[in-house]
């Protein structure tokens, strides 16, 4: 079994509100748990920035699910990787609204990976983005303890 980490971006419609995907992402998350796949999603200023994790087949699927969704559009695949261990193996999907909690660390780790202040996960790299969710992962643990 080949375990891969999907990365991608893409705009929510105008009209989508954090609220409107809290009950759509509770139905995800139990499809997700279902099928082993694990994830993180940012959610900000009108953008998706998303990992998936989990086997080939089962992400790519669910990828391919999303990106037909009408809710948003411009989706762009920014990194595929086979992975040995998850980074996100605890959440079969973490949301996180960026306009929510803006704070002065969320900030900094946003300005380290992506060199802006403003929340725009299309113009990261595959790489930027999956150090940005990494550490904006490891902050959401630090909260919770």
């Amino acid at each position: 079994m080949h375990t891969i980490r999907l990365i991608y971006a893409s705009d929510a419609r105008e009209d989508l509100r954090y609220r409107d995907f809290m009950s759509i992402m509770d139905k995800a998350a139990d499809i997700n748990r279902d099928r082993a796949i694990t994830g993180i999603l940012c959610f900000g200023g009108g953008q998706f920035l998303q990992a998936l994790e989990g086997e080939r087949l089962a992400v790519n699927g669910l990828y391919h699910h999303i990106a037909n969704d009408p809710r948003h559009s411009n989706c762009q695949l920014l990194s595929v990787e086979e992975i040995s261990t998850r980074d996100f193996a605890e959440w079969s999907m973490k949301i996180i609204d960026w306009n929510d909690a803006v704070t002065a660390a969320r900030q900094t780790v946003l300005l380290k990976h992506s060199g802006s202040r403003v929340f725009d996960p299309a113009h990261m790299s595959g790489q930027q983005a999956g150090a940005f969710l990494r550490d904006l992962a490891d902050m959401e643990r630090l909260l919770s303890e």
